[in-house]
């Protein structure tokens, strides 16, 4: 996405995406939607606080949230965290187009009974988003179906085209849901409405877009969690298949995450000499990792042939491996935009930095890649309050 509106002295416009804390429908694994019956538990609560502190230092010239209650309550509290850092106060703007995706058939049903008994319906969900289509509820006026993904897509257009003008060269924050928060990035980013499930969004995960002058859009951060103690980002969409860790070859090593330290990992994929010299050093921990170098300069076509989905779910069976691949960040680069089904383009807009790590969750349950998380930061740092989007 372009806009052609700024001023061209602008700085770049930089919106922090967060998705909502836990909610009641989470805990109880049911499907939201535009369902307003569900409210944050206490510690959705406690962790969209945390998630104010983490954007403390960061000066925001509004706050955008949806009208929905789980949300308000979210930016009450990172309001609050604010107001407890004696920071000025930030406006709330409540606007319609952060609305969670309507699923007027599914809200307040459980994964497994949707999975279970509507079986056709959930497969084309996960399989074909872009053509999935839901009748609304009964006694509506409107009775033909929609088709879920496609307004909401259409939703994030009308977002971004009538608030990013007002705020040329500012810092806003937006408090929305997992499925509008993936609206969003898409259409920001230009990846397709088929792709809709290739992006992670966690409770209180927070995102980074940046927006320059007549330029696209590029993405920063996706999905950090660090600031909430976790490792990496649950997985959600189960502990099967692998999960695929990926690192640039920036030459600065004294930046690398320790958090590898903490996770058992299978094997690593180093490319080049200097790439195989962080990864042994990031394997310090894992010395039964088996280490394999690659000269070749098109790994991303490669990894396709040799891993894709279908031979993973038939090799790992009802493990969760674990792998680490370090690379220059170029090469990294395509394999996400590749991930991600984008445009080749849209390899420009990842911003990999050094010592992060982007996850990729190649899940049993799932057809296509997930992406977890991109440029997520090490717990430790965060906790020094360096996280990406504060930087």
């Amino acid at each position: 996405m372009k806009l052609q509106c700024f001023n061209p002295n602008a700085a770049p416009t930089r919106v922090i995406l967060v998705r909502h804390g836990r909610s009641t429908y989470n805990d109880q694994g049911r499907y939201q939607g535009s369902s307003d019956a569900s409210v944050l538990t206490a510690q959705g609560r406690q962790d969209a606080f945390q998630t104010g502190l983490a954007l403390n230092d960061i000066s925001f010239s509004a706050l955008y949230v949806s009208p929905l209650l789980r949300t308000q309550q979210t930016a009450q509290e990172v309001s609050a965290a604010f107001k407890f850092s004696r920071r000025s106060p930030i406006s709330i703007n409540v606007h319609g187009d952060l609305k969670e995706i309507d699923l007027p058939r599914w809200e307040g049903l459980s994964y497994r009974h949707v999975q279970e008994t509507l079986t056709d319906d959930y497969r084309c969900w996960i399989e074909r988003p872009h053509t999935f289509e839901m009748l609304p509820q009964a006694g509506a006026k409107d009775v033909s179906p929609r088709r879920p993904v496609q307004d909401l897509y259409a939703q994030a257009r009308r977002f971004w085209r009538q608030v990013l003008p007002r705020h040329a060269g500012q810092t806003i924050l937006v408090v929305s849901h997992g499925g509008t928060i993936k609206a969003l990035l898409s259409q920001a980013l230009g990846i397709p409405s088929d792709q809709f499930h290739t992006l992670q969004q966690s409770n209180c995960g927070i995102s980074v877009l940046n927006f320059p002058y007549q330029q696209s859009a590029c993405l920063e951060g996706m999905n950090d969690t660090s600031h909430l103690g976790e490792i990496l980002p649950k997985l959600k969409a189960g502990r099967q298949g692998l999960r695929l860790l990926l690192v640039p070859d920036t030459g600065v090593p004294d930046l690398q995450p320790k958090l590898l330290d903490q996770m058992e990992i299978t094997f690593s994929v180093s490319n080049g000499e200097s790439a195989q010299r962080l990864a042994k050093m990031l394997l310090a921990q894992n010395p039964q990792a088996v280490q394999l170098q690659i000269n070749r300069t098109d790994i991303p076509h490669l990894w396709l042939q040799t891993l894709n989905k279908r031979q993973i779910s038939g090799q790992v069976g009802t493990e969760m491996l674990t792998g680490l691949m370090v690379a220059k960040t170029e090469i990294l680069q395509e394999m996400l935009s590749q991930v991600l089904g984008g445009d080749p383009s849209l390899s420009k807009g990842l911003l990999l930095a050094a010592g992060r790590v982007n996850v990729v969750h190649y899940a049993k349950s799932q057809p296509l890649p997930i992406l977890q998380a991109m440029n997520f930061a090490d717990f430790a740092l965060s906790q020094r309050g360096s996280m990406l989007c504060a930087s």
